[in-house]
C-alpha cells in the first residue's frame, strides 16, 4: 500500500514550472540567478550560457526552448535572455528584441552592465555611468567584489530596494521617450522584470 501510494503522490504531483534564461556571462549571471533557487518553490530556475551577441543569445533560447526545455507558456514557464549593451550597436539590439518577441521571449537588458543591478541594491544611480565606473562604485559597497563572486547573501536583503531603483529608471527613461531595450538607455536594467516573474510564478504556485 506505501508504494502504491508513493507511486499515485509522483503521479499527480504538479511539475515543477520553469523559469530559463539564457545568459551573455559564463559566470557572474550564472552564479546570481542560481543562487535565486529556493526548495520548495514549485519553480525550477535554469541559467545557461548562450554567447556573447544579443542575436547568438536569442537565437541559443529559440533553438532550445522546445527541443532541450519543453517549455510551456501556457502553464507560466518562462524563457529570458539577459545581455548587456556592451559594444552592440542599437540594430544589434533592436533586431535581437524584435525576434525574441515573435517567439515569446523575454529580453532583460542591462545598460551599460549586469553589475549595475548590483549596484541599485546599495545606491539609486540616476547619471549615465560607464561599465568600469559601475566596478568602482560597486567595490565601495561590497570591499572584497570580485567579479564571478557568488554575492547573494549581500543583496538579499536590499531586493525590493534594487527593484524600486530600477523602476526609477524606467519611468524616468519613458518620461524622456527613451527606448529601454537600447544604447540609449544609460543607466537602466530590466533584470528586476525577470526577479518579479520568477516571484509571481513562486506565488502563484503557492496558492494552487
Amino acid at each position: 500500500m506505501g508504494n502504491d501510494y508513493h507511486s499515485r503522490k509522483e503521479k499527480f504531483r504538479k511539475p515543477k514550472r520553469k523559469v530559463i534564461i539564457v545568459c551573455e556571462g559564463k559566470k557572474t549571471e550564472i552564479n546570481y540567478f542560481n543562487g535565486l533557487k529556493t526548495r520548495d518553490s514549485g519553480v525550477e530556475i535554469i541559467p545557461v550560457h548562450g554567447g556573447t551577441h544579443p542575436k547568438h543569445i536569442v537565437k541559443y533560447a529559440e533553438e532550445r526552448m522546445n527541443s532541450k526545455w519543453s517549455i510551456d507558456f501556457d502553464e507560466g514557464d518562462g524563457i529570458w535572455c539577459a545581455f548587456d549593451v556592451d559594444k552592440n550597436s542599437n540594430s544589434d539590439i533592436k533586431n535581437a528584441h524584435e525576434h525574441a518577441k515573435t517567439k515569446n521571449i523575454q529580453i532583460a537588458l542591462s545598460n551599460p552592465c549586469f553589475e549595475l543591478w548590483f549596484l541599485l541594491h546599495h545606491k539609486q544611480i540616476l547619471s549615465q555611468i560607464s561599465r568600469q565606473d559601475v566596478m568602482k562604485e560597486l567595490k565601495t559597497f561590497i570591499k572584497d567584489y570580485k567579479k564571478n563572486e557568488k554575492i547573494n547573501h549581500s543583496l538579499k536583503d536590499k531586493l525590493s530596494t534594487a527593484i524600486s531603483r530600477a523602476k526609477k529608471l524606467n519611468v524616468i527613461h519613458q518620461k524622456n521617450r527613451t527606448e529601454l531595450i537600447s544604447r540609449d538607455s544609460n543607466p537602466s536594467t530590466q533584470v528586476f522584470k525577470l526577479i518579479e516573474f520568477i516571484q509571481q510564478l513562486i506565488e502563484k504556485n503557492k496558492r494552487h
